[in-house]
């Protein structure tokens, strides 16, 4: 009886105190499609199309469902680009990949929605370079 009951307590201990959180997220979120990342999309980033860039300032304007919000870079912001759409991997990007009308998807730095520092940016591609 002391086994069954040192297994049951040995089980309940791995699996709720062993449940892994979204921090493994972090290191996959760039192969993540637009929209698709478990948790965040839409509860704390915003997905819109892209209105202006301002490399100067490194700022991109988003206009979405919910609005216009305005995103800051730095240079921890990651950008990567969403080629699942290509059926090609996704890579890394950069300011220049941030063009008007493509579709985004971009998260705050401390889940803020309004407007900010952007953590990354997701660039969704649905054609490729050579035909832009």
């Amino acid at each position: 009886m002391a086994k069954v009951l040192l297994s049951v307590i040995g089980i309940s201990i791995l699996l709720w105190g062993g449940l892994p959180d979204a921090h493994g997220q972090k290191a996959t979120e760039m192969f993540i499609p637009v929209g698709q990342s478990p948790g965040l999309s839409g509860r704390y980033t915003v997905i819109g199309r892209v209105e202006t860039v301002n490399a100067k300032d490194r700022t991109v304007t988003i206009v979405g469902s919910s609005g216009t919000r305005t995103a800051s870079m730095t240079s921890r912001t990651q950008i990567w680009l969403d080629r699942s759409k290509l059926r090609l991997s996704n890579q890394k990007g950069t300011l220049a990949d941030l063009r008007k009308g493509l579709t985004v998807e971009v998260k705050y730095v401390n889940g803020e929605k309004e407007k900010g520092v952007a953590e990354w940016i997701k660039v969704e591609l649905t054609e490729s370079p050579g035909k832009r």
